[in-house]
């Protein structure tokens, strides 16, 4: 009788155990992920990069002005300036920022605007003088406000916007 119970054991232990080639069939080796980023969250991005990359500690920007003017008082000299310049390029470069907006799909660009109308009404609604963007330049400029950024802040988030596309 143990040898019965020997046998089926083994037997079982034979067909639970996996083989060393057995796994997941797949039709390519190749996985790739692409990292959408909206326009908007560019300064965020090239911000992260510098810091995370390139090792400097600048804090996170509201827009593009914010990260222009942090940008122009890191450097003393014309080295110091020259390196500035030369990770900035990296940064933009790595992530495809700013690239040719002729390059963008219409859809894209119409969609972009559409998007931005309705947060510069929502804003409106809040209290904030914001203009409309126009079908040339779909982006919403926030730079004239007078508001500090920590105050706007909430306001854009009430309206939807604000956090980063792969934070969500």
């Amino acid at each position: 009788m143990k040898k019965i119970y020997l046998i089926i054991f083994i037997l079982l232990f034979n067909l639970c155990s996996a083989s060393s080639g057995e796994g997941v069939t797949s039709l390519s080796n190749d996985t790739t992920t692409t990292l959408v980023i909206v326009e908007e969250d560019y300064p965020i991005v090239l911000t992260r990069c510098l810091n995370e990359e390139m090792g400097y500690s600048i804090p996170t920007p509201f827009d593009i002005q914010d990260l222009k003017t942090t940008i122009s008082q890191l450097s003393n000299s014309k080295d110091e300036e020259a390196q500035l310049s030369e990770d900035v390029n990296y940064c933009i470069n790595k992530y495809d920022l700013w690239s040719d907006s002729s390059s963008l799909n219409p859809e894209e660009l119409a969609k972009l605007y559409d998007e931005n109308l309705e947060l510069a009404k929502c804003l409106r609604e809040k209290g904030l003088n914001v203009s409309d963007p126009s079908q040339q330049e779909p982006k919403l400029d926030l730079s004239e406000l007078k508001k500090s950024k920590d105050d706007i802040t909430p306001l854009l988030q009430e309206c939807g916007y604000g956090v980063l596309q792969n934070e969500k």
